[in-house]
């Protein structure tokens, strides 16, 4: 399980606050392989859309990979990381929207995310182990949103991310 911090580059978020599990892994001296699943707090930037939308958040489920650069065996292992997501933003409207006379109260807008970074994985030749990580990524959303609507709104962008998490093996 992990906490990670983003900061975007451009487009509408201020910050990303992601917590994630990865409840399936295949781990061996050189490298893991796993299943996560995760779900992010999404601050935007003060401005139009944050007036007219609220409730903001995003779930993603994805692909992470992980290269060691040396054995399980020593204290300190450092590591490049990379992982491929499919992601759903999800919010509400202040005001509902009327379209043909249906009442619409949410919408959410799809993308693919992706990261790669650099990080230490401290004792991971135990049951309990620490890891702390570095680096950037991004994510690309469709033009419509799940309603139907062209999105003009929520731009694809890239991040910094900051990552702490703990592993326990079975």
């Amino acid at each position: 399980m992990d906490v990670a911090y983003s900061v975007p580059f451009n487009g509408q978020f201020q910050s990303l606050t992601r917590f994630a599990l990865t409840p399936l892994c295949v781990e061996n001296d050189r490298y893991s392989l796993g299943l996560f699943l995760g779900g992010d707090i999404v601050d935007l930037k003060s401005g139009s859309v944050a007036n007219a939308i609220d409730n903001t958040w995003m779930f993603e489920a994805g692909v992470s990979y992980r290269l060691y650069f040396n054995r399980a065996h020593a204290f300190i292992s450092p590591y490049f990381s990379a992982n491929l997501a499919y992601q759903v933003l999800f919010w509400d409207y202040r005001n509902p929207v009327f379209i043909n006379g249906e009442e619409i109260q949410s919408d959410a807008l799809e993308g693919v995310g992706g990261y790669a970074g650099l990080g230490i994985a401290f004792n991971r030749n135990t049951h309990f182990s620490f890891f702390g990580e570095a680096g950037f990524g991004g994510t690309a959303f469709l033009d419509q949103t799940v309603q139907g609507f062209n999105n003009d709104v929520f731009d694809s962008f890239g991040c910094f991310t900051v990552k702490a998490g703990l592993c326990i093996k079975f």
